[in-house]
């Protein structure tokens, strides 16, 4: 053999080499990149769950507060005419809390 194949056959061989390693590369990234989809579609999933959840809850949380300022506006008047705001309020000045800004003034 002369330098001249030598040349061409050890050219042949790291370029052979160099594919192969190049094809090893690309299949590890490849399995690394499946995984961390994997993980990814996973994690999105459980945040799509807990939007989900959390819409419920705050749903629920509306309807909950809209009840209650229906009773309240019900019980208002009741609780008024047998004087237990009077006493409520009564009872937070002896411990010390101030009189609420939007307070009646036929109250004071």
């Amino acid at each position: 053999m002369t330098l001249t194949e030598t040349i061409a056959q050890i050219k042949d061989i790291v370029l052979i080499v160099f594919l192969l390693f190049s094809f090893i590369v690309m299949l590890f990234a490849a399995a690394l990149s499946l995984r961390l989809y994997i993980r990814v579609n996973r994690f999105m999933d459980r945040m799509e769950h807990v939007a989900e959840r959390f819409e419920e809850t705050f749903g629920r949380v509306a309807v909950a507060r809209q009840a209650i300022e229906d009773a309240a506006s019900v019980l208002k008047p009741v609780a008024k005419g047998l004087g237990l705001v009077g006493a409520f309020q009564g009872i937070t000045r002896l411990f010390g809390a101030s009189a609420p800004k939007d307070a009646d003034p036929e109250n004071k």
